[in-house]
C-alpha cells in the first residue's frame, strides 16, 4: 500500500508517495536530527505514514552505511558554526566531534570503563548545552548561555559555567572534573590551578558521625532477634568495612577457612578498567563472625551466602538507627542505614588502631587518603593524649 499526501497548490492538488529510502534521509538532513521518535512525528505529519520509534530504529539497523553517511554529512554542516543548533547534541553526532572524538580515544588508552567515560561525555554534552534536566535548569532559556561547539569551548566558558551553577547552590564537582579533562586533552589551553575539581559536595559530611560500642550491640542483637541473616551481613559489614552491595554479593565460593577464623574475598569498589567486577578485598572474620557465616551457608558448596535484599537490611537498619540512637538521623537525615554500618567500621577502627589512616585503610578496603578525607583529623582528645605521650626533651 502507497501512503501519500495530498497538499493544496493552487487550484491543483498533488501526491506526495512515501518512498522511505528518500523520505527519511530527508527528514534527517533538513532537520539534522536522528531521533527515531522526532522522525516518527515527521512522518505521520507530512506523509501521513503511522510510524512507530521502533520502527525507525529497525529502518536505521537495516540501512547503516546510508546512517553513516549523513551522520558524516550533518557533522560537517555543523563544525563550521561558532554557535550550535541543539540538534547536534541529540542526533548522534556529538561523539563525532573532532575534538570529543580525540577525547573519548585518550580515555580509551587510559582503560577508563565505558560507563565512566560515558557519563563524562555527558557533563561535557550538558556543559555547551547549558542544560541540567536533573536540577530543572536551562541556562539558554534563561538568557545566561548559549550552545557551545565543544571543539571551540575555552577555560572561560568553563568558569563562567561554573560560577553560574555555584551562585545557584549546585555541586560542581564532577562537572568541573570532565570540563578540565576535555580542556586538556584539546591541548590548546592549560587549565591548571584555574579551578580546582575539589570534592563532591557533602564529602566527609559523616566525619563526626559515631556511636559507642555498646550501643551498637544492642543494635545487633535486637536485629539478631528479628532476622538472623540481616544480623550477620550487618556484622560482616561492621568487622569488616564492606559495602551492602559488595556483602550481599558474596559467594560461597570465596569463603575460606583458616583454623578457626575465615577470609572472605568480596569485590567492592575499585578502578572498572582494572578490576571489571570491582575491586578484590580479602576480608578477614574473627571467630565469632566465621562461625555464624557457617551456620548461614549451612552445607551449600556455591552461590551467594546472603539471600536477603539490600531494601530489606535497610528497612530493618533504619528502625534499629531509630531505636537506640535517634539523635543520629536527626542529625544525618539523608544517612544510608545500611552504610551506617561500614562508617562505624571505620570510626572504631580508627581509635582501636590510634588513628592510623594506612591500617584503616588497608583492613576496609579503601586508600588511607580517601580514609583521613572521609574521616578528618583525630578528635581534639586524641591530639591532647598524644602531646603528653609524645613530647621533645632537651
Amino acid at each position: 500500500m502507497l501512503h501519500y499526501t495530498i497538499e493544496s497548490i493552487g487550484d491543483r492538488e498533488t501526491v506526495t508517495k512515501y518512498r522511505p529510502l528518500k523520505a527519511i534521509p530527508e527528514l534527517i538532513l533538513r532537520e539534522k536530527t536522528f531521533s527515531p521518535s522526532k522522525i516518527s512525528e515527521l512522518l505521520l505529519a507530512e506523509y501521513n505514514v503511522k510510524k512507530t520509534p521502533q520502527s525507525v530504529n529497525m529502518w536505521f539497523s537495516r540501512h547503516p552505511d546510508i546512517v553513516r553517511d549523513l551522520k558524516e554529512k550533518v557533522v560537517e554542516e555543523e563544525l563550521p558554526k561558532e554557535v550550535v543548533v541543539e540538534t547536534i547534541f541529540s542526533n548522534g553526532t556529538f561523539e563525532q566531534l573532532p575534538s570529543v572524538k580525540q577525547w573519548i580515544m585518550q580515555m580509551e588508552a587510559r582503560e577508563l570503563s565505558q560507563d565512566y567515560m560515558n557519563q563524562r561525555i555527558g557533563e561535557v554534552k550538558n556543559a555547551c548545552k547549558g542544560q541540567y534536566k536533573n536540577w530543572n535548569l536551562d541556562l539558554v532559556l534563561e538568557g545566561l548561555w548559549s550552545f557551545k561547539h565543544p571543539d571551540r569551548l575555552t577555560v572561560k566558558d568553563a568558569l563562567e559555567l561554573i560560577s553560574i551553577l555555584k551562585k545557584r547552590g549546585k555541586d560542581t564537582c564532577r562537572i568541573k572534573g570532565a570540563l578540565k579533562d576535555f580542556i586538556e586533552s584539546k591541548g590548546k589551553e592549560t587549565v591548571g590551578k584555574k579551578f580546582a575539581v575539589g570534592k563532591p559536595k557533602g564529602f566527609g559530611k559523616f566525619a563526626k558521625l559515631f556511636v559507642e560500642a555498646p550501643i551498637l550491640k544492642d543494635m545487633l542483637e535486637w536485629i539478631r532477634n528479628i532476622n538472623l541473616e540481616a544480623y550477620v551481613a550487618d556484622e560482616f559489614m561492621y568487622k569488616t568495612g564492606t559495602r551492602i552491595e559488595a556483602t550481599l554479593a558474596s559467594l560461597i565460593e570465596n569463603f575460606a577457612e583458616v583454623e578457626d577464623k575465615a577470609i572472605q574475598t568480596v569485590y567492592d569498589k575499585g578502578r572498572r578498567s582494572k578490576y571489571p567486577k570491582g575491586h578484590p578485598w580479602d576480608k578477614r572474620c574473627d571467630a565469632q563472625l566465621t562461625w555464624e557465616m557457617k551456620q548461614l551457608i549451612g552445607d551449600r558448596g556455591h552461590g551467594k551466602i546472603f539471600n536477603i535484599s539490600a531494601d530489606t537490611m535497610a528497612k530493618l537498619n533504619r528502625e534499629a538507627i531509630e531505636k537506640f540512637a535517634p539523635e543520629v538521623l536527626q542529625q544525618y537525615s539523608d544517612l544510608m542505614p545500611n552504610h551506617f554500618w561500614r562508617h562505624m567500621f571505620f570510626q572504631h577502627i580508627l581509635r582501636r588502631c590510634n588513628w592510623n589512616y594506612k591500617v584503616a585503610g588497608a583492613l576496609g578496603g579503601a586508600t588511607s587518603q580517601s580514609v583521613e578525607e572521609s574521616y578528618g583529623e583525630p578528635p581534639d582528645q586524641v591530639i591532647k593524649k598524644w602531646s603528653e605521650e609524645f613530647t621533645i626533651t632537651i
